[in-house]
């Protein structure tokens, strides 16, 4: 009897010591109201003296891209003294056949956009007189062949022209960009602005490859595209439909 006492006395003694155990368990897993706003004070601390103090790496982010897009300015400046130099040589020997081509006969002659195709187009052929002579007996077959006009079309304007437009164009931003002094910009509109003319640079690169491939490719006439003019069609097709179609730099 006595000992069966002793059982329940001990069955109660574990049970009272099991339910504070719980009872302490619940309370530590609820966080308690002022720590609460503590956390919230102390965020929005942070969040101020964030805001207050510029992230390091996006001020020497936004200092790289202007010097980037400096640096580009006056490489293109350069470039198109030089150009407007061998242009005028081209036009002196009498070559500059670009000056006065069109695809059909309704088709304008637009000075400034003439002028853009030859920036590209000579310059991509290193005004070598022998590989402008070459393109244009290419240029001039095609234009002979209505089957062509497309594609002609698609190399002297879309291609060719648009690639130059875009590079003009981001010149002039960064003209401007510079007169108002880059660092009013912004990083969002000098990043965007940079990825532009990178991107074309990149696109007149490989239209530079791809047009001294088919000079190279036109003289030994491989694949008989000097002699097949629907060979010649196809190949200005597979090369200068779109921007994709040109050669890849590497």
């Amino acid at each position: 009897m006595k000992k069966t006492k002793l059982n329940i006395i001990k069955l109660n003694i574990l049970t009272t010591t099991l339910t504070l155990i719980c009872i302490s368990c619940a309370v530590n897993k609820i966080d308690p109201e002022p720590k609460s706003k503590t956390n919230k004070k102390e965020n929005t601390k942070e969040f101020k003296n964030k805001s207050q103090n510029p992230d390091p790496l996006k001020t020497k982010n936004i200092e790289d891209i202007i010097s980037k897009l400096k640096a580009i300015g006056k490489d293109l400046e350069a470039q198109q003294k030089q150009e407007k130099i061998e242009i005028d040589k081209i036009a002196a020997a009498q070559l500059d056949f670009l000056d006065t081509f069109k695809v059909g006969p309704r088709d304008l002659i637009v000075e400034e956009n003439q002028m853009k195709m030859k920036r590209i187009i000579y310059s991509s052929l290193n005004y070598e007189t022998e590989k402008i002579k070459i393109l244009q007996g290419i240029l001039e077959k095609l234009k002979q062949n209505p089957k062509a006009h497309n594609i002609l079309g698609s190399f002297l304007y879309h291609i060719s022209w648009g690639i130059q437009f875009n590079i003009e164009e981001c010149l002039k931003g960064i003209r401007k960009a510079i007169t108002d002094e880059l660092h009013t910009l912004g990083q969002e509109k000098a990043e965007r602005l940079l990825m532009q003319i990178e991107s074309s640079l990149k696109l007149k690169q490989r239209f530079a490859k791809t047009l001294k491939e088919t000079i190279e490719d036109y003289n030994k006439n491989l694949e008989n595209i000097q002699t097949d003019a629907e060979k010649l069609v196809n190949h200005m097709n597979e090369n200068y439909k779109e921007h994709d179609s040109l050669k890849p730099i590497y």
